[in-house]
């Protein structure tokens, strides 16, 4: 008697362990709708209403040395890209650089040219790069990027691509997500196939299976959904469960459909 006891709690708390492991289930997204739809051309929404810096280039006589650094924009940004950009270095809240205007080389690729100044003080002392995007009036500032180093060049022979759009003013909480498929799905994926993370219909992060991509959040608070094109079944699979993405995260999640 004692034995079938002992047998019956142990199958209760192994149902009671499953359960709740099941709904503590961080990384996974169930439950979709479906719905046909032509090929989608989800973008994530760069326009901001931030006004023309108005930096002031650092008088040269107040400074014993420099570095020289050659930036190439990132793609996701050189879309954007101006005649009316610029870009400048910071060193705490000071600016260190005369801003600098786009250049493009043959190939189309966008690079600035900065000649940061500094002193004895500075030397592997963090700077950040302020860059403004004007077709889109959006300013971005990525933090403590690399150490003031008197008389180097850096950036040429090898290119210097920061995330600068790491740093938007638009969307200041941003984390990556690595999103995996199931081992069944109701499709057959192809290469066709993408996803996209959504914030009610305001698109905030685009990518594919198993690679990692950026979604782009305005706070903690939001609670954005991922959807998902079928090329095969010719229409889009809408998770109605939601992801929390903290800034810096690195989170990985399973669909199940």
């Amino acid at each position: 008697m004692k034995i079938g006891k002992y047998c019956m709690l142990l199958a209760f708390l192994t149902m009671l362990w499953g359960c709740s492991s099941d709904s503590d289930d961080g990384n996974k997204l169930e439950s979709s709708s479906f719905a046909s739809a032509e090929k989608p051309s989800w973008t994530i929404d760069m326009m901001a209403s931030d006004p023309v810096p108005t930096w002031q280039a650092p008088d040269p006589s107040k400074y014993e040395s420099s570095m020289v650094i050659m930036v190439r924009l990132e793609e996701q940004l050189a879309r954007y890209a101006s005649d009316d950009d610029m870009m400048t270095a910071f060193i705490g809240d000071e600016c260190r650089a005369k801003p600098a205007p786009l250049q493009k080389d043959y190939s189309g690729k966008c690079y600035f040219v900065l000649n940061i100044r500094g002193n004895s003080t500075d030397r592997d002392v963090p700077f950040s790069l302020c860059y403004y995007a004007a077709k889109i009036h959006h300013l971005f500032k990525l933090n403590a990027i690399q150490t003031f180093v008197p008389d180097i060049t850096y950036g040429i022979g090898k290119d210097f691509v920061p995330q600068l759009i790491k740093g938007s003013s638009r969307y200041p909480v941003q984390g990556d997500l690595t999103v995996k498929l199931p081992d069944t799905t109701p499709f057959t994926p192809s290469d066709d196939d993408f996803l996209a993370v959504f914030v009610g219909d305001d698109c905030r992060g685009v990518g594919t299976v198993g690679q990692p991509f950026t979604v782009f959040l305005t706070s903690t608070g939001e609670t954005p959904h991922v959807r998902y094109y079928s090329a095969q079944k010719g229409g889009v699979y809408t998770l109605k469960q939601s992801l929390t993405i903290a800034a810096g995260d690195s989170k990985e999640v399973t669909l199940s459909f």
